[in-house]
């Protein structure tokens, strides 16, 4: 056993690698985010945030909400993107489907605002930048929410 431990320590400082150290903060995955309940959330927020984010990357986040009685919210209030170079691009889904030769339903870039509500159950967020260097911006943060069709109301039933 201890030198199962002694093993696994020479690997972690060999290898320069902390516990819970990502590899590369300039790489992202496809990520799934499932909304279960009306008002479930999740934060999200471009790679390395807040610090600046890195060039030429391409990250979606895949999000589903519990029906298609529901839509999702996106909320950015600290954008800090280069404008008109990096983006997050918003594609709407009335069922699960690949991206391939879909056009952005919405895009946000620069410093303003972003929100975006979809009109379906499915909403694919994309944030794409600019293969140019030298980035000095911080990226964004922002809240995914679901939103019930009938304008947030909940209707019981009799």
């Amino acid at each position: 056993m201890c030198e199962l431990i002694l093993l696994i320590f020479v690997f972690v400082v060999s290898s320069g690698l902390l516990v819970g150290e990502s590899v590369s903060t300039c790489k992202c995955l496809d990520r799934i985010i499932l909304l279960h309940n009306i008002g479930d959330f999740r934060i999200i927020s471009s790679p390395n945030y807040p610090e600046p984010y890195c060039s030429g990357m391409n990250c979606n986040w895949h999000v589903v909400a519990p029906s298609n009685k529901f839509q999702i919210q996106f909320s950015a209030d600290n954008l800090d993107l280069r404008k008109n170079m990096d983006d997050i691009l918003f594609y709407d889904h009335s069922k699960p489907e690949l991206l391939v030769n879909r056009t952005d339903n919405y895009r946000c870039t620069g410093d303003d605002l972003c929100h975006y509500t979809s009109h379906f159950q499915y909403l694919t967020i994309r944030f794409k930048t600019s293969n140019m260097e030298d980035i000095k911006n911080f990226g964004f943060q922002a809240v995914v929410t679901t939103r019930d069709l009938n304008g947030g109301k909940i209707r019981k039933r009799i």
